[in-house]
């Protein structure tokens, strides 16, 4: 018990600023914990650029738009920093995993952006436990001399939850997935529906099962086998071909679309093993390593218009094939 007092007395200290006098720092613990905020010390601040407070009128507010965190701290309560002290505290008061996913995120997208004519800076919003931490763009509004500040999030990014991260555990760390999430919003991506697809895509590959038919093709024979996707695969197929990275200037013509269920994605992956030939042009082809690919014009109700490619690898000792990617075909 005393080193968690000792911890969260040494956590106060940080937040008030270690310059501050003894008799200064414990009058501003006081209006701290009364108003359950913080103040923050000048020098853990950045520098006050122009805009980068905002006197409203008439209410005796100031809009600030610097990078914001709203948490609760044991033994002190609700605070609300502003500025480089953010990450200073993060490691302290988050908890894992959701500590680790958010830092990651947060770390992936701008500082400030311009929506509706207005800059909002990004900031994040945490439960009581924190368990669940809300990232977006707003800004934090300061009253009665700062003694009172509110966090406001004016531009929603993502909501992510503790048992959201521990759900794709086995695929992603939750840095990880905090990067893959906060890259899949700056390609354009709604980041909470690319948060769904990658665990419903989680969820479903495993138990996929797929029977590609035994042939002679390509001057050998390739036995019938079950198909399987492992999480190497699984991993590779979000990262690169579902939520990847735009070319410049366009979409890369690999991805899969966006609004392509994680179902509709593993059913065309199945559809091209079992109906598909294999390609035997592929430079990289061997008996044991081989694409198969299937030209799509409707599948279950929706318009592809494309090829999609399936490599395969083939394990002789457990006699099954094991997907290696898939993706649509330039």
């Amino acid at each position: 018990m005393r080193r968690k007092h000792f911890a969260v007395f040494l956590l106060g200290f940080l937040i008030l600023g270690l310059t501050f006098s003894s008799a200064s720092a414990t009058a501003e613990f006081v209006n701290a914990t009364t108003n359950s905020t913080v103040e923050l010390p000048q020098e853990l601040t950045p520098e006050r650029k122009p805009g980068g407070e905002v006197q409203p009128e008439g209410a005796g507010a100031t809009i600030v738009i610097e990078p914001f965190l709203e948490v609760f701290v044991p033994g002190i309560g609700w605070i609300v920093a502003i500025g480089s002290i953010v990450a200073a505290i993060a490691k302290y008061v988050y908890s894992k995993p959701v500590s680790e996913f958010t830092q990651a995120f947060v770390s992936e997208i701008p500082d400030k952006i311009s929506y509706n004519g207005q800059e909002l800076a990004k900031g994040v919003k945490m439960n009581f436990w924190g368990s669940k931490a809300k990232i977006g763009y707003g800004y934090v509004k300061k009253e009665w001399w700062g003694l009172k500040k509110e966090a406001v999030i004016v531009k929603p990014v993502i909501t992510i939850t503790r048992s959201e991260v521990k759900a794709v555990e086995d695929l992603f760390s939750p840095k990880e997935y905090g990067k893959l999430l906060a890259r899949a919003w700056l390609n354009g991506w709604d980041a909470n529906k690319a948060k769904k697809l990658a665990e419903d895509f989680d969820k479903k590959y495993k138990s996929f099962r797929a029977r590609f038919r035994g042939r002679y093709s390509c001057g050998g024979y390739f036995p019938e086998e079950d198909v399987i996707i492992d999480k190497n695969a699984a991993r590779h197929i979000i990262r690169r071909h579902i939520l990847g990275k735009k070319r410049p200037g366009e979409r890369d013509p690999t991805l899969f679309p966006a609004d392509w269920s994680a179902g509709f994605i593993l059913d065309i992956i199945k559809e091209t093993i079992e109906q598909g030939e294999i390609d035997c042009n592929d430079r990289k082809h061997t008996p044991d390593r081989f694409a198969i690919e299937k030209k799509f014009g409707y599948f279950k109700g929706k318009w592809v218009g494309k090829k999609v490619r399936v490599i395969l690898s083939y394990d002789r000792t457990r006699k099954v094939y094991k997907v290696i990617t898939a993706y649509l075909k330039r």
